[in-house]
């Protein structure tokens, strides 16, 4: 058997999300289900992390173990077999005991925020039509670098050991018409970075001052945070090992 390392892209608009739900379509289980067409058998496939119903991935990673094959062949074989919202990026052969999610160091998601109504952006950006404060929301995306215990912007009965997160950046960027927040930790918890950008988004429009901010991360209670951004906006943009 051979370890294979994937980088998938996929627009989750139409999808429960990466993790396998019984009834439901997700990226992890059409993934499955197209290997299992080339293998008659299923073949599990692992992934870095989960993202939620409606979230992005331009470089999702994942790996799953098959016997030898011409991985160009394969690759070519799966992007044929998968809706054209999900595509196979890369193929590799990887150490045996490569895991896509515990040798994972870095994960870096981007937001997407438009201050003015988009047709072709609506099912990948949040449209804000209040105008936005870009430097509170900066200053609140500084606030966020030295926090350790992200307990407050996680979902709440998150099956998790701990809330503890390394942020490697957080900030704010502008992308033509697009206000992006650009935002890399170690580890993510469920909700965690649309809770953040609910809440500096709130700073902008002057619903929370900065001073509320701080007492909510400070708090420790998710039902604090003033809003969660919509899962259209996010999107996983890259894993490093």
């Amino acid at each position: 058997m051979v370890r294979v390392k994937a980088v998938i892209e996929y627009d989750g608009s139409d999808y429960y999300g990466w993790q396998l739900q019984k009834g439901q379509r997700t990226i992890q289980g059409e993934l499955e289900q197209a290997l299992k067409v080339l293998f008659k058998k299923r073949i599990p496939v692992t992934g870095s992390g989960r993202t939620d119903t409606g979230v992005h991935a331009r470089g999702q990673v994942a790996h799953f173990d098959i016997p030898e094959f011409d991985l160009q062949k394969l690759k070519r074989a799966l992007n044929g077999l998968l809706k054209e919202d999900i595509v196979v990026k890369e193929l590799n052969v990887s150490a045996p005991d490569f895991h896509a999610r515990f040798d994972a160091t870095q994960r870096w998601y981007r937001y997407y925020i438009s201050p003015e109504p988009t047709a072709l952006n609506r099912r990948y950006a949040w449209t804000i039509l209040t105008p936005l404060n870009l430097t509170l929301m900066q200053v609140g995306a500084e606030m966020i670098k030295p926090v350790k215990d992200f307990r407050s912007f996680c979902k709440v009965k998150s099956e998790v050991k701990h809330h503890r997160c390394k942020i490697l950046e957080s900030r704010w960027l502008r992308w033509g018409d697009l206000l992006v927040y650009e935002i890399a930790a170690d580890r993510f918890l469920h909700g965690m970075v649309r809770a953040i950008v609910g809440s500096l988004a709130a700073i902008g429009s002057g619903k929370i001052t900065l001073k509320e901010f701080k007492e909510i991360i400070q708090s420790g209670d998710r039902r604090l945070v003033p809003q969660a951004a919509p899962a259209r906006g996010l999107v996983l943009e890259r894993v490093v090992y």
